[in-house]
């Protein structure tokens, strides 16, 4: 599926949500006992995204939960891979940003994400 960045806008524009971005701001230490970091410090931002399934590829390559959302660049947030976006009773964690560009600046980031 293709869209031109202004169909992108758009999409955002018209069907888009709020969403929080979950940036982690600060590395934790690993424990060994509980298998987990702890002490990650995170910082959370509102952005306008529109999440949309693709079917690009073949059925034994897509995972569940696997999909992509469109966040404006307008907002001023750049997603980055490891960050989670949460909305409309979702979380998921984006793997992959993909940043549309048009006159040199950046108009949307299309993210892969998974749950």
């Amino acid at each position: 599926m293709s869209f031109r960045s202004l169909d992108l806008l758009n999409l955002v524009r018209d069907f888009g949500e709020d969403l929080t971005l979950r940036k982690v701001t600060t590395g934790g230490t690993y424990n060994p006992a509980t298998g987990e970091i702890d002490g990650l410090a995170t910082t959370d931002y509102t952005v306008t995204g529109y999440f949309y399934n693709y079917e690009t590829l073949d059925v034994d390559q897509i995972r569940k939960g696997t999909r992509k959302c469109v966040i404006s660049a307008l907002d001023g947030h750049i997603p980055d891979e490891d960050d989670q976006l949460i909305g409309n009773g979702d979380t998921v964690v984006i793997t992959g940003v993909t940043t549309i560009f048009s006159g040199g600046g950046a108009v949307c980031y299309i993210c892969h994400v998974e749950e």
